[in-house]
């Protein structure tokens, strides 16, 4: 990767909610040219759930600071303090020893480019190696037409929430150096062509990658030149004529839904196969669910596609599936950290964040408050009843 002297790279990942950012930092962050690497999370959300998965086992930093290599900008960091608490973070960066190497910035999906990059160029120390737009193929074809809404050869459609997410859309592209077409094994080569050549029409000075369930290195980005200065400031110019002045997109809001109670299987199963809507743009966070009372499950929704990955297992689910396997020490401790849980759920958990249009994300919430158990089937948990549960039983294990 080629470096501006003296200057630390930098390399910006952004796109519209839930086109796999995370999963493609997550990747990257393991590869050897990241050794020493930092990363930067911004995060519309006030619930951070992105640099959580990006720390790893590592600790996970408060909104607004840097602990150890990642920082993590959400809530007020990621909105209206987005250029006050980015100049802060850049200037600790500075200070880490060993050198950072290179800085990886996962930017949230509801951001404008020029207020982000503004707030990267207040610091000289750095230069941007690489403005990296991913886009989401499957939604790309099913919700934009391959992007030929874009281009004015097809009509724009009649749907506030696709119309908004359009607009943001168009602003990041015109920033980009480099396009990533994520899930691209989820559409056909013909659509995946098509695609290529519309996105080329967008934004002619980007380089355009694909990236597929395999995922994509960063070290193939190599060759890659860096995007030319005058060319940002050029497209800035333009978009900030627009009255693009705040960090966020208008008319997108967050919710946060926090609760012991686990999800009926069954009824958030129904939930979303019949209400996810075009105006909820993502959800993400994790969950549990009574049928699965061990697991912590990493829920992911973008559009109509909804994930489900475990992550690992409950202090009070370990504790419960000990046979025999835990050291007494190691149990001591588990019974020690549950000690101050809750009594009937322990430290199991329910923490989602909810982005879209306002209506979309009450209308949504209201219908995921409606899949909890309640008290009745709750009493039915503890007993070991078993509750439907038409969730594929072979998980996605990160």
């Amino acid at each position: 990767m080629s470096v501006t002297q003296h200057k630390i790279p930098l390399v910006v990942v952004t796109g519209f909610l839930g086109s796999g950012k995370t999963t493609l930092l997550r990747r990257w962050r393991h590869e050897k040219q990241s050794t020493d690497a930092v990363l930067i999370v911004q995060d519309f959300s006030e619930l951070g759930v992105d640099a959580e998965l990006i720390s790893g086992d590592d600790p996970t930093p408060g909104a607004g600071l840097l602990v150890g290599r990642v920082a993590a900008l959400h809530g007020n960091h990621a909105r209206e303090n987005l250029h006050a608490s980015m100049g802060k973070i850049l200037h600790e960066i500075l200070r880490i020893q060993p050198k950072a190497p290179l800085v990886l910035l996962e930017s949230t999906g509801a951001a404008k480019p020029v207020p982000l990059w503004k707030s990267i160029i207040q610091n000289s120390a750095f230069s941007i190696r690489h403005w990296i737009v991913t886009v989401d193929a499957l939604n790309f074809h099913r919700d934009f037409a391959d992007g030929e809404i874009f281009t004015g050869e097809r009509p724009a459609v009649d749907d506030s929430a696709l119309q908004l997410a359009a607009s943001v859309m168009v602003e990041q592209l015109l920033f980009a150096s480099v396009i990533v077409l994520t899930k691209t094994d989820t559409i056909g080569k013909s659509i995946l062509d098509q695609q290529i050549k519309t996105l080329q029409k967008i934004q002619p000075y980007a380089t355009i990658a694909c990236s597929a369930r395999s995922g994509l290195q960063l070290a193939q980005l190599d060759g890659i030149p860096s995007p030319k200065p005058e060319r940002m400031e050029k497209v800035a110019t333009f978009l900030s004529q627009q009255d693009h002045a705040q960090a966020i997109t208008a008319d997108v809001t967050s919710h946060v839904m926090r609760t012991l109670r686990p999800f009926h299987p069954q009824r958030l199963y129904d939930v979303c196969q019949g209400e996810l809507g075009t105006g909820l743009y993502r959800t993400k966070g994790f969950l549990w669910m009574a049928s699965r009372a061990d697991d912590v499950l990493l829920w992911q929704q973008a559009g109509s596609q909804v994930t489900l990955e475990l992550m690992g297992l409950w202090r009070a689910g370990l504790l419960a599936k000990n046979n025999g396997t835990l050291l007494a020490e190691e149990r001591d401790a588990l019974i020690a950290a549950l000690a101050t849980q809750d009594p009937d759920f322990g430290d199991r958990h329910i923490e989602l964040t909810l982005i879209g249009q306002e209506d979309a994300v009450k209308r949504f919430s209201a219908s995921l408050m409606r899949a909890l158990c309640n008290e009745e089937e709750v009493a039915k948990w503890k007993k070991g009843f078993a509750f439907p549960d038409p969730w594929p039983k072979n998980l996605r294990k990160q």
